[in-house]
């Protein structure tokens, strides 16, 4: 079983002054603020606005944001507005599923259909019987703004690719199809390579803390932007830090049209066997040995697609081994990467 942390995008890591005293200071405590359910949009500005008595200024706000959005944030908005229909859709099933259960239930009628097997197979023998998931590996996944995206990128443009070093020629992955395919190091001692990398340590602490419960320090041991073009790939493999415990992420900060445009496998059942092309340019997460029989021989799932989206970072222990797919068409897959060290706070 993979379990999945999930991080609000605006209010990630921020530190915020409470009225909880704390040793130290009895009146007052700083705590990390907890993340929003979902992000901040765009409708929700505008509603705020209407609630304050300014419907003219609320649509005028809207519309400047939609129009001010790149092609990927517009991408991106249309899929955040399609899942939220989704969500209210299921959500609505639910609670009319609810309704009619509880309706049921007063008037004393049969409600063996929504209770499963519970109502309809008693334990043998009247024991008492509990299923337990072994946990596998905790992945965390977090939605960074479009806004710190755009600036990162242009930080890489502006300063990375014109005077970082191409690595790919002695890295484990093909990243040499292309003349503007390349690795390059991440610089974390400038002004913006600096705040980035605080944000995402503070990430890996976060992570640590809701996947184990452990209080943790993290500290980058390396950082770099992968740069992959048409053809160029990135077989299975692991990362090694200094330390006992590690971390590792990545962040997609450019995805191709043509990716784009695939399915998400979370959203939907898929069939690798009759789906050609559905997972080009994905990330493959592997954490043990995977078959097509697995399900039908009671064997847990040890292995993932995740679609690489604009804005996404997933984190993930330095041991896990992951790779990228190939794929076709034209565009750039650009992708930020990092391991930190790890050290228990005793």
């Amino acid at each position: 079983m993979v379990k999945e942390i999930d991080v609000g995008a605006s209010q990630m890591g921020v530190e915020i002054l409470t009225n909880k005293g704390s040793e130290e200071n009895p009146m007052k405590s700083i705590e990390i603020q907890k993340p929003p359910e979902k992000p901040y949009t765009i409708d929700d500005h505008s509603k705020m606005m209407q609630a304050m008595g300014q419907p003219e200024q609320a649509a005028k706000l809207q519309k400047q944001a939609v129009d001010a959005l790149t092609e990927e944030g517009k991408t991106m908005n249309n899929s955040m507005t399609e899942k939220e229909i989704a969500k209210q859709e299921r959500r609505q099933k639910s609670r009319a599923l609810a309704a009619e259960y509880n309706r049921r239930k007063e008037s004393g009628e049969d409600t063996s259909e929504f209770e499963g097997n519970k109502a309809q197979q008693p334990n043998p023998g009247g024991l008492e019987i509990a299923m337990r998931a072994k946990l596998a590996v905790n992945i965390m996944r977090v939605d960074i703004p479009l806004d710190v995206i755009g600036e990162i990128n242009n930080h890489i443009d502006d300063v990375t690719i014109p005077n970082g070093k191409d690595h790919s020629k002695g890295l484990v992955g093909q990243i040499n199809r292309n003349e503007k395919s390349a690795q390059y190091t991440f610089d974390t001692n400038d002004e913006v390579g600096g705040q980035f990398i605080g944000v995402i340590e503070k990430l890996g602490k976060e992570f640590l803390k809701r996947g184990w419960d452990k209080d943790v320090e993290t500290k980058c041991q390396s950082a770099w932007t992968v740069h992959s073009y048409e053809g160029d790939y990135n077989p299975l493999h692991d990362h090694g830090v200094a330390t006992q415990m590690g971390l590792s992420c990545i962040l997609y900060l450019k995805v191709p049209q043509q990716i784009i445009d695939l399915p998400n496998p979370s959203d939907v059942d898929l069939e690798l066997n009759s789906s050609s092309g559905q997972v080009d340019g994905f990330t493959q997460l592997v954490w043990g040995s995977t078959g097509m029989r697995d399900v039908n021989m009671l064997r847990p799932l040890t292995s993932e697609y995740v679609k690489p989206e604009v804005g996404t970072l997933i984190m993930f222990p330095s041991w896990l081994r992951h790779g990228v797919n190939p794929f076709f068409g034209e565009g750039e897959r650009r992708t930020f990467s990092a391991n930190f060290q790890v050290t228990e706070i005793m």
